[in-house]
């Protein structure tokens, strides 16, 4: 080995630690702000889940629900608790971008990759927020893992390593059921792996998900396919045509991964069709292109939610740190741009976690964020005179989607006590299936509404037999201003006819 070649890996390995000591900051970061910042609304949606144990869920499967419980099994029902699970995948997560970049483009490229995948916002989110995007990347990074060395080091029994990682993908989000034709795809397009096609162990891989992701099909064909049909229309506009979602599209997702990693990706994309004749390239375009493809068609149709291509820039991953590493050892130019770009979402990160927790600098705050617990405190005031006023046991009516319920369900600890609008009527998501609203019947409710308006106060009027006027309780948030809430008396409740379960 030349002095040179010494001076290249004493280099690398410089580079590796600095990754690497990063990418435990971040952790520690995260796990400092989790326990001082409130669950937004989805956080405490799915923790409500757990409280309803079940084979699988109206609006998503059981993956995010187990996880939130691996986490408060051990810290109990607080914030941390919620979000732990959510932190560690993250790290999980990190070696796993490592371990498939290392294996289609190089350690050096790896370790690159493990670095944008922590500094990207979308993903940094993800690892924070106790949604169901975190085990989804866990087990859609580790399926393509498993597929890899299947592929690669020519050993059968990696197939149902990647079987079961598709199953749990798919328990996760049902995004991952892509994976299945991606990975057809790419047998296709790769003549060197293409007798796989013609081999049972990734038909049986595919069984073998379809076993794992059987709870799922259970529920749903014990609710009348409720999920699979919700799932399969979100794509479907149900509003006027309209171009305004196909133009958001694009400024959205740029702001989420950052405009330059987002450009980094696009090359790196480019490239993939360039080089699709390649092996390595030819993985990155068979997992990223399809897929990203798909949303971009549906942005015509419908709104597209910013986290619902994550799964296709994650496996574009490899790709960009293979691209990045090359331009940063043949370009200046691309060295300062990178390192600028990785301090810049750096110190987005850091800001954006202090803002959440500390409500400062004021300018990036929301006066609809935070201020749950506070709430909690007065709804359970106004809840325990209402029973002293009429002698019986009051329940809480969240008056809108499912955040109020979800909310004071995790704050008051009463889950068993708070519904949203499947109360009044509507169809009230994943409420509509644990909530027996029989057993309210002749109870009195604190309805929390976030405004007042006739339309609103007609619904509850139509549902009891009294209804008081609104009372404005004020909510100190994180940001600015106080929150203004509303909270409504009402008695005698009459439950709709025939409730649906």
């Amino acid at each position: 080995m030349t002095m040179t070649d010494h001076a290249v890996t004493r280099q690398s390995s410089k580079v590796a630690v600095g990754i690497a000591i990063g990418v435990v900051m971040l952790a520690v970061m995260r796990f400092c702000f989790a326990s001082r910042a409130e669950l937004l609304p989805e956080e405490a949606y799915y923790w409500t889940y757990l409280q309803h144990p079940a084979l699988s869920y109206f609006d998503h499967p059981p993956m995010v629900a187990w996880v939130i419980g691996l986490g408060t099994s051990w810290l109990g029902d607080t914030e941390l608790g919620v979000r732990f699970g959510t932190i560690l995948l993250s790290l999980v997560n990190t070696v796993l971008v490592f371990l498939l970049a290392r294996l289609w483009f190089g350690a050096p490229a790896a370790w690159w990759a493990a670095l944008i995948f922590n500094v990207t916002p979308i993903y940094a989110g993800l690892g924070f927020f106790a949604f169901p995007d975190g085990p989804l990347i866990l087990f859609w990074l580790l399926t393509l893992w498993a597929m890899s060395q299947a592929l690669l080091k020519n050993q059968s029994s990696y197939w149902w390593l990647a079987g079961l990682a598709y199953g749990a993908a798919m328990l996760s989000k049902y995004t991952a059921v892509l994976l299945g034709p991606s990975l057809l795809l790419f047998l296709w397009l790769t003549p060197s792996y293409r007798h796989w096609l013609k081999r049972p162990q990734p038909w049986l891989a595919v069984l073998l998900a379809l076993a794992v992701f059987s709870p799922v099909i259970i529920w749903n064909a014990q609710h009348d396919w409720a999920s699979f049909a919700f799932q399969t229309s979100r794509t479907e506009s149900h509003k006027p045509h309209s171009f305004v979602p196909a133009l958001l599209f694009w400024p959205m997702q740029i702001g989420v991964y950052s405009p330059l990693i987002f450009a980094l990706f696009a090359v790196a994309a480019i490239r993939a069709i360039q080089r699709r004749h390649t092996e390595a390239w030819a993985f990155a375009t068979a997992f990223f292109w399809p897929l990203f493809l798909i949303f971009v068609l549906a942005s015509f149709k419908t709104e597209i939610h910013v986290n619902w291509t994550v799964p296709a820039f994650l496996t574009l991953l490899p790709a960009a740190g293979a691209v990045f590493h090359e331009r940063v050892q043949t370009s200046r130019r691309w060295r300062i741009a990178g390192w600028i770009a990785l301090v810049l979402n750096l110190v987005f990160l850091v800001v954006a976690f202090s803002t959440i927790v500390t409500g400062r600098p004021r300018i990036l705050t929301s006066s609809h964020a935070g201020g749950w617990r506070e709430l909690a405190t007065q709804v359970e005031a106004a809840e325990l005179q209402l029973e002293r006023e009429t002698s019986l046991d009051p329940f809480i009516i969240g008056v809108d989607k499912y955040n109020l319920a979800a909310e004071l369900s995790f704050y008051t600890s009463k889950p068993a006590k708070q519904v949203n609008t499947f109360a009044l009527g509507k169809h009230g998501l994943g409420f509509r299936f644990w909530t027996n609203l029989d057993s309210f019947a002749g109870h009195p409710a604190v309805a929390v509404l976030t405004k007042t308006n006739e339309p609103t106060l007609l619904s509850l009027r139509n549902y009891f037999d009294r209804v008081d006027l609104p009372r404005p309780i004020h909510v100190p948030t994180i940001g600015a201003k106080p929150r203004t809430i509303y909270l409504v008396n009402c008695y005698g409740y009459r439950p709709p006819v025939a409730a649906p379960r």
